[in-house]
């Protein structure tokens, strides 16, 4: 749309308005007025229904006292004229005045109304209510009411949302330290020496204790494991070999047992006897009684040396299968040594009494020879000694 188009518009529009502005200004005159009319009509009609009832209630019923006869003789002068309907509004009013003093004045119960319409002809009779009086004075409080029944109880309320955790606190100051300090207390006076006790009987001999362990220095103790090739106890070998002597026969010599090594080693010698000193190997001599398992008579006999680190002593006990307490014991078995009879005499040693033998050495060659030892009475104490009976030993360190 262009500028000229929009400015006709705008000088247009105020005349329309107008225009519609009157038209509406007569309607709403014409529904007044129609309004007024109806209403003008309806209550004349409302105002000739009454009189015909008034005049059916003069010619029934006696002059009413307590309306003055000049409101009766008023109201007959106003109402006979029947034939004069068009009157002033002023005639209408005084007319409704008697109207409603007639009504109130003989009560008349056959005045009710008779359809809705009539509601609204007599409240327009009545006029308009007065105004309400002054609030009068507020009366004593009336008597308590009785409780009333207890409500049925809510429903719970939704949990409120957790706080939030609050600031923590300073930290306090470290106290100082406390000025008190223990003392000691003074020394109790000494007791009494009490009495020597009496010896008591000897307890029975303890179980036998684990072997130590070796120990961590340069002491350590040696024994000979006679009739063995293995050292007890998980001690160290030193080495292995066979047991040797002096000749059975031989005045002279060694007069001891001793254990050679497997493998000899010589340093300057010459070979044949040059009337020495002879070594022989030892058999055993056990054809008459023997109490090991195996079959060990004519036998050669085997031996080990055994070194023990952890201890410092070794014993051997004649007569005595086991160790005294506080030692170890190594092995135990059967003490042996030459025969009585012959003309070498050797030391005492301790075979072990489960005696290993040099496999493929049967055969007597007799050298240095290993005889049971038996105890003998006399001297030797018989009991506990029994004679004849075979002797036991045991080697134990410490």
């Amino acid at each position: 749309m262009d500028r000229k188009s929009v400015q006709r518009e705008m000088k247009s529009a105020p005349a329309h308005f107008a225009a519609r502005t009157g038209l509406l200004v007569v309607a709403v005159f014409g529904i007044c007025s129609f309004f007024l009319l109806c209403n003008y009509l309806l209550l004349n009609q409302r105002i000739g229904a009454m009189e015909e009832k008034l005049e059916t209630l003069q010619r029934s019923e006696r002059p009413n006292p307590n309306v003055s006869f000049d409101d009766q003789k008023g109201t007959e002068q106003v109402l006979h004229p029947r034939e004069k309907r068009s009157v002033s509004l002023s005639d209408l009013e005084k007319r409704l005045r008697f109207l409603e003093r007639r009504i109130n004045g003989n009560n008349c119960s056959d005045m009710s109304p008779k359809g809705g319409s009539d509601w609204g002809f007599l409240s327009y009779l009545r006029g308009r209510d007065g105004r309400d009086g002054r609030e009068g004075p507020i009366g004593p409080p009336g008597p308590p009411g009785k409780p009333g029944t207890p409500g049925i109880s809510g429903v719970p309320g939704t949990p409120g949302m957790p706080g939030k955790p609050g600031t923590p606190g300073r930290k306090g100051e470290t106290g100082k330290p406390g000025t008190n300090q223990p003392v000691p207390g003074p020394p109790g006076p000494k007791g009494d020496t009490g009495p020597v006790g009496s010896p008591g009987s000897e307890g029975p001999r303890g179980p036998k204790g684990d072997t130590g362990k070796d120990g961590a220095g340069e002491s350590g103790v040696q024994y000979v494991h006679w009739g063995k090739t293995t050292c007890p106890n998980d001690t160290q070998m030193v080495y292995e070999g066979f047991v040797g002597g002096s000749h059975y026969t031989h005045t002279g010599g060694g007069g001891e047992y001793i254990c050679l090594p497997n493998e000899p080693k010589y340093d300057k010698y010459k070979d044949g006897f040059q009337s020495s000193s002879y070594v022989y190997g030892a058999e055993y001599e056990v054809s008459t009684y023997s109490p090991f398992e195996k079959k060990i008579h004519d036998h050669d006999v085997p031996c080990a040396v055994c070194y023990v680190k952890s201890r410092a002593a070794q014993l051997m006990i004649p007569a005595r299968n086991d160790c005294p307490s506080g030692w170890t014991e190594e092995y135990h078995g059967y003490l042996m040594a030459d025969h009585y009879n012959h003309k070498h005499s050797t030391s005492f040693i301790c075979i072990d009494g489960e005696a290993e033998f040099i496999h493929g050495s049967h055969s007597n060659q007799n050298g240095a020879l290993m005889y049971l030892v038996e105890g003998a009475c006399g001297s030797l104490p018989c009991l506990p000694y029994v004679a004849g009976r075979e002797l036991t030993c045991a080697i134990c360190t410490k």
